[in-house]
């Protein structure tokens, strides 16, 4: 690259580093909750002070000239909680919505060691070149959330979950493999067409500036820690807390300091030390829950009854029993609304198809959900 070209490029990041927002961790923090995050106070207060030391890195790097070999290096993420506790959301929110870095969420059951069925890991970095627009540069400095990162864990761990070993991607620990360099800073040839990568067109992508984000609800993996924490010389183990199907738990920052947990539960523990900072989030509380059913899920029923021409009503005990679901099911804010449109569905099918429905209300009859219209 002659040196035109060079400073071009430079010219290029520097414009895009500049139209990153500058924003204080508390005015990071007070704008999600504004837009409608509930609850995870120990969670969202790391990751918005690690968003800002991220930004702010990248201006002094790209802005302010100043050597990044005198600055702390990148900080990957792991976000550990169970299902429906707002891991990915707080991701979409933060930096796609808010910073409006490139951003990509991706599904990790769908990758496979290169070679072999599915997609290559390095397709990762493709989605990336998608979300900047196919700028390379723009790329450099994005975000990369490993969506359901614990389902790449290895096929041997001993996590026990529903009373039986839960069922691990076979080609897991060649997927960890592939990641180990993508995570460090690497110049990676990333194809920029998705398919087979051997014969798709490349482009190099730098990773010392991509942050990765890990996201998982380890299913078992609570369990895993309290079988060895309680094993005693001589007298087996200590007698667990709770069932072996439990889903809803929340972890101390004491248990994801230990990488052995990780290690036991099918992770190469090079690959969890390239995550610097493993965050837990906590199981939605009942309050939480009711607090997302009446703020967001509600409001959007009512928006789409009042665009048909109808006011919906809502009792205080439907709402408490849509609460008390979402709790048995123990999948966080993603059952609110499916426990939701449960006891809706009825209703929203009378009034839909009868002319002259202007009200709808729901009310609580025993153990079930009735309804009234006028």
């Amino acid at each position: 690259m002659n040196p035109r070209q060079l400073h071009s490029r430079e010219g290029e990041l520097r414009h895009v580093v500049e139209a990153i927002p500058q924003v204080s961790p508390v005015e990071l923090y007070q704008a999600i909750r504004q837009r409608g995050y509930i609850g995870q106070e120990r969670a969202l207060k790391a990751v918005t002070l690690w968003a800002y030391r991220h930004v702010a890195r990248l201006r002094r790097i790209h802005l302010q000239n100043v050597d990044r070999e005198q600055l702390p290096a990148k900080t990957n993420m792991l976000f550990v909680g169970p299902t429906g506790c707002g891991k990915t959301f707080l991701v979409e929110l933060l930096f796609r919505e808010m910073l409006r870095l490139p951003t990509v969420i991706t599904d990790m059951t769908g990758y496979s060691e290169t070679g072999y069925v599915g997609q290559d890991v390095v397709n990762i970095l493709t989605h990336l070149l998608y979300a900047a627009q196919f700028s390379p540069l723009a790329a450099s400095i994005g975000i990369v959330c490993l969506d359901e990162f614990d389902k790449i864990a290895s096929g041997q761990n001993n996590a026990v979950f529903a009373g039986a070993g839960t069922t691990k991607d076979v080609s897991g620990l060649g997927v960890q493999r592939e990641l180990l360099k993508m995570l460090e800073s690497a110049e990676i040839l990333v194809p920029a067409e998705f398919g087979h990568s051997d014969y798709a067109p490349k482009t190099v992508v730098p990773t010392r500036d991509i942050v990765f984000i890990g996201c998982g609800a380890f299913s078992g993996l609570k369990v895993l820690i309290e079988r060895v924490g309680g094993e005693h010389i001589g007298f087996g183990r200590a007698p667990l807390s709770g069932g072996e199907d439990r889903i809803a738990v929340s972890y101390s920052e004491a248990e994801m300091d230990l990488v052995r947990h990780f290690q036991n539960y099918g992770f190469l523990p090079e690959l969890i030390g390239r995550f610097q900072r493993v965050v837990p989030f906590e199981a939605l509380s009942h309050g939480e829950l009711k607090s997302i059913l009446e703020e967001r899920v509600l409001q959007q029923y009512l928006t789409e009854f009042r665009l048909e021409g109808i006011e919906l009503e809502v009792d205080e005990a439907v709402l408490s029993m849509i609460v008390e679901r979402s709790l048995r099911m123990e999948t966080g804010a993603r059952s609110i609304d499916a426990a939701f449109i449960r006891y809706l569905e009825n209703a929203a099918f009378e009034s839909y198809s009868r002319e002259g429905v202007h009200r709808v209300r729901l009310f609580r009859r025993g153990d079930e959900v009735a309804f009234e219209t006028g």
